[in-house]
């Protein structure tokens, strides 16, 4: 915005030299490269200098404000992530009632969150996670007991295990260089208490 406003003030002192517009503009080109505003606002603001204009930044405008980042708001979703920090964007949104675009900037500019996928990691059983398994199985086993020899089964069997949840679905707010969230990884379970009995 700062490079608009110095080239509004270029245009300015150009007319004051008897410049004219079309001159201007292209000595903007040469100036300011790329970034030189367009030949229709270029001619704007001319012809406003000329008609006794003597701002060259933006007037006040009536109404709502430009933005809605304020120490009320900020500390409002701050108190929000804290609370539960897998709230979506668009959650905060609807909490909150400011736009996506100053969430956005306040999770990121303010607070310096970013939202961090969880990195799968492997499943490993802790002890109590076995024994769980080995009595289950060996109630299972005791339960059939009388009937194997009328169960057929086939060659192998796969068990599925899945995560309740995706790595979007499991994505958490971090400050920077904090650790990814950490996730288990769902693996299929082959030949888990599996029995083969024959007639």
């Amino acid at each position: 915005m700062s490079n608009f406003v110095e080239q509004r003030s270029a245009i300015k002192f150009c007319l004051r030299n008897d410049i004219s517009a079309a001159k201007t503009y292209r000595m903007l080109q040469k100036a300011f490269g790329e970034e030189t505003m367009s030949q229709k606002n270029v001619y704007k603001w001319y012809k406003d200098f000329k008609e006794g204009r003597e701002r060259v930044d933006d007037l006040e405008r009536s109404g709502q404000p430009s933005t809605s980042i304020d120490d009320r708001h900020i500390n409002k979703i701050k108190e929000l992530v804290l609370a539960n920090c897998r709230l979506t964007i668009r959650d905060l949104v609807d909490m909150v009632g400011i736009s996506f675009g100053s969430v956005q900037a306040i999770l990121k500019d303010h607070l310096g969150l970013r939202r961090l996928k969880s990195r799968l990691v492997p499943k490993f059983l802790n002890f109590f996670e076995k024994e769980r398994r080995v009595k289950t199985c060996e109630a299972m086993l005791s339960d059939y007991q009388d009937v194997y020899k009328q169960i057929i089964t086939g060659d192998e069997t796969w068990v599925y295990a899945y995560d309740p949840e995706t790595t979007n679905q499991s994505s958490k707010y971090r400050e920077k260089g904090e650790p990814r969230p950490k996730q288990p990884t769902s693996k299929s379970l082959k030949n888990q208490g599996h029995v083969d009995c024959f007639l």
